[in-house]
């Protein structure tokens, strides 16, 4: 697997908030997997269950970062990162997707995607390409090692547009 992620992607980060990720997956089990890896790792997490309910909430809360699968009913991956684009969003993009034919994010300069994660992957590489992107600080990393926090299971089940805020 190759991970593309550009120094112009790496974000600044707000001494008040952590880093709010939005994980569009049509699969449950990805999204709830997803969900507790980056809230157990420290990220705000919301969900979306397609494309089009994922652009949505895109128009109404600010997001650092997108992590979406590609193929997904109602609105695939790269269309609602093309919608992005053309909107005016600069918010970096992680597609993960089965889709071997995808290629390369370099392959989509025009889209200006961070990275793609191609299935099957181990969801470390999920989380390592997460913070290359949006790092956590070292506070904040360190903390994640040691102390073993785990997102509550509801808090990623609640079904689309789950919220969880890591304590």
């Amino acid at each position: 697997m190759n991970v593309e992620a550009p120094a112009a992607a790496i974000l600044v980060r707000s001494p008040y908030r952590s880093w709010r990720i939005l994980v569009v997956d049509d699969d449950e089990n990805a999204r709830y997997l997803d969900c507790a890896m980056l809230s157990h790792a420290g990220y705000t997490v919301d969900t979306a269950a397609d494309g089009e309910e994922a652009w949505k909430m895109l128009l109404s809360i600010p997001y650092d970062l997108l992590l979406s699968d590609h193929n997904m009913p109602r609105l695939c991956g790269l269309a609602l990162v093309a919608r992005m684009r053309a909107a005016g969003m600069a918010l970096p993009v992680i597609i993960n997707s089965g889709c071997l034919e995808l290629g390369e994010a370099s392959n989509y300069l025009g889209l200006d995607l961070a990275a793609i994660l191609h299935k099957p992957f181990e969801f470390t590489e999920v989380l390592d390409a997460v913070k290359r992107i949006l790092p956590l600080p070292p506070d904040r990393e360190e903390a994640t090692l040691h102390k073993g926090r785990a997102a509550s299971p509801t808090s990623c089940l609640r079904g689309s547009s789950d919220s969880f805020a890591p304590t």
